[in-house]
């Protein structure tokens, strides 16, 4: 890096000397040039001749001048130098330097084009044989791994690769299927629980998992030191303990119905106890499972997953996930680049319509939706039902989906698609017939501060409301910080307005439980005391209730009641889409919108 930072000193000193044309210099120019002694200007240069960027013929005798003569240009230069970072897994910085250096468009375009060469999927030299690579860019890290206090979609797409749970749910059939444990009965009350345990299965650093990890992960959640925000789903357990290395028996203080969604969470993913204990808040980036992929790189330039040869459900087709570190404005210009070429094989919400003839899609409405949650806990305006039902009529949601358009599918009025009624809400409010309500409730001009978290679309987003909201006269103060700064109580509770988004796996009553009750809930937080209490008290019918139907409603009535004290605007739904090359197979989508990686294959055609 720093050679090639002298080169472009010396080439812009020298900027209308072509090339192949010698140029005369002397010793203590370049010493001031390159701000170095004359000595270190001389190993510079013969840097530069091994590098073949220029060619040297010294003086001879002290003050005699030296010739240069340049092989190449600045552009050559940094662009090997970008290439490099590349290679390393710098993105970020091959990416400014490119922009920050004096590229010529058609420069700017070949690298882009190399650029995207790199992602897809590749097959790429390994030690004994070729590895089948996925390589994508993501635009932030992703540092939180540990399952009992992960909370963003990607993290949780993560813990699914690096974790198993004991038991899986099936959504293609609503019926729950072996995993780690390989059978569990209960007592006739649903107290009492046996799980029984398969042999041979191994964390990824070569030990036995046993139900000693069970017992251990599950007690580590249900303790309120931990802070685990999922200590809720365990507030029915009175003791775990192993009975033998494959066998562990649960009791509850009562039934609960649910006992099986919360044990097939990816929350209760099963952890190494040892390893736990000895990483501690490192185990968050650094996590070690017993998944179908293992965690060997994680940090702000690179997050790659390698398969797990040991996996007890048989080792994944691909060799390696890498995932590359790149920021909002990179990654813009990565997707500004993208489809322009044939090498790479899978796209995230790329538009389905732009497919060339070879490219396949899949397609789904996502299960959540993105919602506006009022603060009940706050003074002022805001504590106004008759202000909040305004504001909630005002964003005409049919609008904001044509202006803003993308993934955003189709207005909500309720976190659920299917559970939506048609035109149950009311039409739009014109803006003459708001102000006078605004008027009337007592609004005086106030700011009202709207905040959300950085990603997801959440800019575009709020200011839209924002814009909205001052064409009926209400001023608008946005902020947009990281979801772990918003997620921090005190952060939160400076809202008036708080924008955010919920998309849910499987089992989904107990995702969407989760959002109700964890302590890292928007919309918890955001709750006043009765409010709160009324849902809780809801949902410890709907855990209690042994008729699935009545569990859907029982949940489904916090919405209503949410929706009654004018607490929340839900506000649309969005589509979660892929497209992939027809040369990769076994690709699905989850819950989440993302692939599982386990299943991907490349037919190579040979």
């Amino acid at each position: 890096m720093q050679m090639m930072q002298y080169y472009v000193r010396l080439r812009e000193r020298y900027q209308d000397v072509a090339e192949g044309v010698p140029q005369e210099i002397t010793l203590p120019q370049l010493g001031e040039i390159f701000c170095c002694t004359e000595r270190n200007a001389k190993l510079v240069i013969k840097q530069f001749v091994h590098r073949q960027w220029i060619e040297w013929t010294p003086g001879r005798g002290r003050g005699h001048v030296s010739r240069v003569t340049f092989l190449c240009g600045v552009e050559h230069v940094v662009l090997a130098q970008a290439q490099e970072c590349v290679r390393q897994g710098d993105v970020e910085k091959a990416l400014q330097l490119v922009q920050d250096s004096h590229f010529s468009p058609h420069g700017k375009e070949g690298f882009l084009s190399w650029l995207s060469e790199q992602f897809g999927f590749r097959t790429e030299p390994g030690d004994e044989r070729p590895l089948d690579t996925l390589r994508m860019s993501f635009y932030r890290t992703i540092p939180a791994l540990d399952p009992a206090f992960v909370g963003r979609r990607t993290e949780s797409h993560m813990v699914n690769q690096i974790f198993d749970t004991l038991i899986r749910y099936d959504e293609s059939t609503g019926a729950y299927q072996p995993h780690l444990a390989h059978h569990w009965e209960a007592n006739d009350v649903g107290t009492e629980w046996t799980i029984y345990l398969r042999k041979g299965v191994q964390f990824h650093h070569g030990r036995e998992l046993i139900a000693d990890d069970v017992v251990w992960t599950l007690r580590r959640i249900a303790d309120k030191a931990t802070g685990s925000p999922y200590r809720w789903m365990l507030q029915d357990l009175v003791e775990v303990i192993a009975l033998s290395p494959y066998k562990l028996r649960i009791k509850l203080k009562r039934s609960n119905p649910m006992w099986l969604s919360i044990l097939a969470s990816n929350r209760l993913s099963i952890v190494p106890r040892d390893i736990v204990q000895q990483k501690k808040e490192a185990f968050s980036s650094e996590p070690i499972g017993s998944g179908p992929f293992r965690l060997t790189r994680n940090d702000e330039r690179l997050f790659v997953l390698e398969a797990f040869p040991h996996y007890f459900q048989g080792r994944a087709h691909l060799d390696r996930v890498e995932i590359w570190i790149v920021s909002a404005i990179s990654q813009w210009l990565l997707t500004a680049h993208d489809g322009k070429d044939d090498h790479e094989h899978l796209r995230q919400s790329t538009t389905i319509r732009e497919l060339r003839d070879e490219w396949r899609a899949l397609q789904q409405v996502e299960m959540g939706c993105k919602y506006i949650m009022y603060n009940l806990n706050r003074g002022g305006i805001v504590q106004n039902q008759v202000f909040r039902e305004t504001v909630d009529r005002l964003l005409d949601r049919d609008s904001m989906i044509a202006q803003l358009g993308e993934e955003r599918h189709r207005p909500a009025n309720s976190f659920l698609m299917e559970q939506a009624k048609e035109n149950q809400d009311q039409p739009p409010l014109q803006l003459e017939e708001a102000r006078h309500l605004l008027q009337a409730c007592g609004y005086q001009g106030e700011t009202i501060n709207l905040y959300t978290y950085q990603g997801a679309g959440n800019e575009k987003d709020v200011c839209w409301v924002q814009e909205r909201l001052r064409e009926a006269g209400v001023s608008v103060f946005v902020k947009a910080v990281t979801i772990e700064e918003l997620k921090q109580p005190n952060m939160a509770l400076q809202a008036d307005l708080l924008l955010a988004g919920e998309v849910f796996e499987h089992p989904l009553l107990i995702g969407m439980i989760e959002m109700y009750r964890s302590d890292r809930s928007f919309i918890r937080m955001l709750c006043d005391v009765s409010l709160r209490e009324g849902i809780d008290d809801t949902l410890d019918r709907a855990m209690c209730e042994p008729d699935l139907k009545q569990q859907q409603q029982d949940v489904h009535n916090v919405e209503t009641l949410l929706k009654k004290r004018a607490a929340i605007s839900l506000l649309y739904h969005s589509t979660q889409q892929i497209s992939y090359h027809e040369a990769l197979a076994g690709v699905s989508l989850t819950a989440l919108g993302l692939v599982k990686y386990k299943d991907i294959w490349f037919q190579s055609g040979e």
